[in-house]
């Protein structure tokens, strides 16, 4: 009777192990939704669909949203100017993440499609900075000079200088001309970043100059011009110039951030090569997308046969963008979704919120 005892409690025994270790195991599968951040809410998730279009700027619509909002004057350790800035922090003495968001190219410091970013930081108790970085991209101080990029550097000192800031979690954010000038700086100054987000960038700005030659009632070359010293042709000094000013250049100084590109297919302003030809400077080299599916989908304006089907990403809820493919590889991450020239608050801010570095200056993905 005491061995059939005995060999029953081992099987009870042996029969819950196996049952926990079941449901430890279907937790593990199991992961929480992303969440969702609370202005989500509101209907809008997208600058496009922000209650403001990308050239108003105003304080005051600043303030409305996030009173603690303030202006601040950055003086320039390049040239000594003095740069505007908005600024937030709650002056908490715990260590925070710190926001970097440029504004576009037509924009400067106050653009109010920015406020949703600044709106998470007082959420989620981070600190936000939003430089002029020499304001629209119209000038040769502007247009991801010298200049414009030692102001964003100044402005990440000064945040540090003014916040409990966790150097481990510093971001940057930009979209079409900011997200042309963020990933320069990432390239220049690798060791500040523990994520970059690049909505619509420009890759190489002589290229984007020919592009814009089939519109000529578009402005954008002009400004080119004003900037570099004229038209820039192959070798001349107008596009050594415009090589100075784009990501082409130092992009593979990157190798070791996490970067998130993200472009619309059929973007009618900034073609979606430029972003895939930037992932392809970052990814391994058996990752990359070949040039023959880059030209399918610039004269089709259609994911070729072969990049259909992966389009699944944690980041993208119902009310964003579709997504149309998606890939990873090495510390890069490639979205082409279905849209326009446009930029996504959630994606960009969960995203974000997993990144962060090891050791400071020391770049990895890391999950928090």
């Amino acid at each position: 009777m005491k061995i059939l005892f005995y060999r029953a409690l081992c099987l009870l025994l042996l029969f819950y192990m196996v049952s926990c270790s079941g449901e430890r195991k279907e937790n593990s599968r199991s992961t929480a939704p992303k969440e969702p951040p609370r202005y989500s809410e509101r209907g809008y998730t997208t600058s496009k669909a922000y209650p403001a279009t990308f050239a108003e700027e105003d304080f005051e619509a600043w303030q409305q949203e996030i009173p603690q909002v303030r202006k601040v004057d950055i003086t320039s350790t390049a040239d000594g100017k003095v740069e505007p800035a908005l600024f937030y922090d709650s002056g908490t003495q715990e260590k925070k993440p710190l926001l970097v968001v440029l504004h576009s190219w037509s924009s400067e410091y106050l653009q109010e499609v920015s406020i949703p970013y600044a709106e998470w930081a007082k959420e989620k108790d981070w600190v936000f900075i939003h430089p002029n970085f020499r304001g629209a991209f119209e000038k040769p101080e502007a247009t991801a000079s010298e200049l414009a990029v030692q102001d964003i550097v100044d402005a990440v000192n000064f945040a540090k200088e003014n916040a409990e800031i966790d150097t481990s979690r510093i971001y940057l954010v930009g979209s079409s001309g900011g997200a042309l000038t963020a990933l320069v700086v990432a390239g220049r100054h690798p060791d500040i970043w523990a994520g970059v987000v690049a909505w619509v960038p420009i890759l190489d700005l002589t290229e984007w100059y020919t592009f814009n030659l089939y519109y000529p009632n578009r402005k954008y070359n002009q400004q080119i011009e004003a900037s570099c010293g004229g038209k820039p042709e192959p070798g001349n000094e107008a596009d050594k110039e415009c090589k100075k000013r784009s990501p082409i250049t130092y992009l593979e100084n990157a190798r070791n951030i996490p970067i998130f590109l993200a472009h619309a297919l059929t973007d009618v302003l900034v073609p979606s090569s430029h972003s895939i030809r930037a992932y392809n400077m970052l990814a391994a080299p058996q990752d990359t997308i070949p040039q023959q599916q880059i030209n399918h989908i610039e004269k089709e304006q259609v994911l070729p046969e072969e990049m259909q089907g992966f389009n699944n990403d944690p980041y993208f809820g119902p009310t964003d963008p579709a997504v149309l493919f998606t890939k990873e590889s090495a510390n890069v991450k490639l979205v082409l979704f279905d849209g326009v020239h446009d930029m996504a608050y959630n994606p960009t801010l969960l995203w974000l919120s997993e990144q962060q570095q090891k050791t400071p200056g020391s770049p990895t993905n890391s999950a928090l």
